[in-house]
């Protein structure tokens, strides 16, 4: 015989309340398994070991080397973007970004500044960039798309008007130094872009001001009724991201020697692409830093591999689209996870 007192507290436990307790673990594992991050390792792990059963090139230490310094520059714009794209924005203006750094910093360099003026100048002229896109999209209400569409073209045509569409070479050591040399056999690049994602990291999951920008890609007029300063926030997204491109082009320029006009031509979808694949919601208010990483670093396992595999070039860019496919459809189950479970705590809530 059971105690009456334990029957009647497990009499007046909520029915949802018991299905909480009970899926505690399963809702944990679902959590896992729907983590794009770990999604994104497991593809790159996959990836990996089949390529070195296939080619003996995937063991090489400098093949490697060059795969994540390439990686770096895509991951160095991706944080930003990720954080905009997080906030309820998108900035589509990042590889004409791109480029105006890298020849703006060349510029700068090529007339006899020092290395930290040139890379200065470079992102300076980047968060101006994005400190235009902002103040438009926040205080004239045009979609972000527009705007930041709008800038990709003008900033693409003064960089070709300027420059004549003609690069700028020879650059001087102090500033190729930077781009070209290493560090415990790592390009300086390879720890810039790990500074830059851990400063990225401490803002988004670390600060007051990650969950301002995820409240603010959550949900705009709540963010707004909850004391918050959207515009400022807003703004202040934008041009970190400008700022973050611009800083990678400086870098890109650095590394090859000379300013060149077209050098972030199509960057601006690969480093979208590279948010996405790494969990970054389009909706907002969903994605993390070490995602974004990630996201760059399958993009440039897949670039490299396929060339290693000797696949067609013409089918990489298919195998970009299908990951990134497969990306949103991940973070559209993992939404829809948690509205269910924030919908059944809520009536388990109500419930008396």
């Amino acid at each position: 015989m059971s105690a009456p007192g334990a029957s009647t507290t497990q009499s007046h436990l909520p029915a949802n309340a018991k299905v909480d307790r009970g899926d505690t673990h399963l809702t944990a594992l679902r959590r896992v398994a729907l983590s794009p991050s770990l999604a994104v390792a497991l593809t790159i792990g996959l990836f990996v070991l089949y390529g070195i059963t296939q080619t003996s090139a995937f063991l090489n230490g400098q093949v490697w080397i060059n795969l994540i310094r390439d990686a770096s520059f895509t991951a160095i714009v991706a944080c930003f973007v990720a954080i905009v794209m997080i906030g309820g924005g998108l900035d589509l203006s990042v590889g004409s970004v791109f480029s105006a750094g890298a020849m703006v910093s060349a510029a700068v360099a090529f007339h006899g500044q020092s290395a930290l003026v040139a890379f200065g100048c470079g992102v300076l002229v980047g968060a101006g960039v994005g400190l235009l896109n902002g103040v438009i999209i926040n205080y004239f209400s045009i979609p972000a798309i527009i705007v930041t569409l709008g800038s990709l073209f003008g900033v693409s045509s003064l960089v070709d008007h300027f420059s004549q569409a003609q690069p700028i070479a020879p650059l001087p050591t102090s500033f190729t130094d930077i781009g070209q040399h290493k560090l415990f056999g790592l390009p300086y690049i390879i720890y810039i872009a790990i500074l830059v994602a851990i400063i990225a990291y401490l803002l988004l999951h670390s600060t007051a001001l990650g969950w301002n920008v995820r409240a603010l890609g959550a949900n705009r007029e709540a963010a707004r009724s909850s004391g918050i300063r959207v515009r400022a926030l807003s703004i202040s997204l934008y041009v970190c991201s400008g700022a973050a491109a611009a800083l990678a082009g400086a870098l890109e320029s650095a590394r090859l020697g000379a300013g060149t006009p077209d050098v972030g031509n199509g960057l601006e979808l690969t480093v979208i692409a590279a948010a996405i694949i790494g969990g970054t919601s389009i909706a907002g208010g969903l994605g993390t830093i070490p995602g974004a990483v990630l996201g760059s670093l399958l993009l440039s396992v897949l670039g490299t591999g396929l060339i290693l595999l000797h696949v067609d070039p013409t089918l990489q860019e298919l195998a970009t689209g299908v990951v990134l496919i497969v990306a949103a459809g991940i973070d559209q189950l993992r939404r829809r996870q948690m509205f269910r479970t924030s919908a059944r705590r809520a009536l388990a809530a109500e419930t008396p």
